[in-house]
């Protein structure tokens, strides 16, 4: 059974310098199961490795998606197995890097078969405010309701359009066994201690404000209509405060470790309880 290596770890642990020492190591090959660094113009806010690392080794999946685009678990990952494949072909080890659980979980586990729905659904729902996308979910999809927040926008037009592209309900499609991919997985998961990790999280903040091109990176992108999504990337909204006069840049900083510090720590429990490494490296030392 082919190989797939998956490195996984929270934000600012290591992993894409791990990833490409082992590619080099290993004669691999690095994919992206990030789901922010899928996203082109968002280079330094989502710390996508850098021109030199990706000339390197060959690097996949970053950098790639237009801003305004929605990428899920499902698109993420119809990408991503073709590489998978075009890397077994030719001989190398595909090594997955990321720190999104919800990707990492499609990979390992699979998904339940939702078929594709026709986009102009979509279009049709968006034009719908939220509550009134929420509250037609309650009436043909109670499940879905129950387990998808309110304002939760893009789970909800999720649902919404499974229903209405297939005539059944997406909590129905999600009973379904999924199938897992024909891969022998090997899951390396780096851990820093949580003072090492606040030390390197401050440290990449430190960098990142004092790179000349993040004020322009951010402009540009809000500049775009950039969709839900790509809105997560931590620090777009925090700087666009202090470039509305709403705060100081050093404000916007306090805030984007603020933010940083809380998804690392959601990171930790969900890495803790939901991925079961085969290999567990405590980075705290290095």
């Amino acid at each position: 059974m082919d190989k797939v290596v998956v490195i996984a770890g929270p934000t600012a642990s290591g992993k894409s310098a791990y990833a490409l020492k082992f590619a080099q190591d290993n004669k691999g090959t690095i994919l992206n199961g990030d789901s922010l660094q899928v996203y082109r113009g968002l280079e330094i806010l989502t710390a996508q490795p850098s021109f030199e690392d990706q000339q390197q080794i060959p690097h996949h999946l970053y950098g790639f998606l237009d801003p305004h685009e929605t990428c899920s678990a499902w698109k993420w990952r119809s990408l991503l197995i073709p590489d998978i494949e075009k890397a077994h072909k030719e001989g190398l080890i595909p090594v997955v890097v990321g720190g999104t659980g919800l990707y990492l979980k499609a990979l390992l586990e699979g998904l339940s078969p939702v078929p594709s729905v026709e986009p102009s659904i979509r279009k049709d729902l968006e034009s719908q405010d939220q509550a009134q996308l929420y509250a037609k979910l309650g009436e043909v999809d109670a499940d879905s309701a129950h387990r998808i927040k309110p304002q939760d926008r893009q789970r909800t037009l999720r649902a919404l359009e499974v229903f209405y592209g297939t005539g059944k309900p997406l909590s129905l499609w999600l009973k379904k066994k999924p199938t897992p991919l024909p891969y022998h997985f090997e899951k390396i998961l780096l851990m820093p201690s949580k003072e090492e990790l606040e030390i390197r999280i401050k440290h990449r903040l430190d960098e990142m404000f004092q790179n000349p091109r993040l004020l322009e990176e951010v402009k540009t992108i809000l500049a775009c209509s950039p969709s839900p999504n790509a809105l997560k990337a931590i620090g777009l909204r925090e700087i666009d405060s202090f470039l509305k006069g709403e705060c100081s840049l050093d404000e916007a900083k306090s805030m984007t470790l603020i933010h940083t510090l809380q998804y690392a720590k959601r990171q930790r429990t969900w890495f803790r309880h939901q991925f079961k490494a085969d290999v567990f490296i405590d980075r705290s030392s290095n």
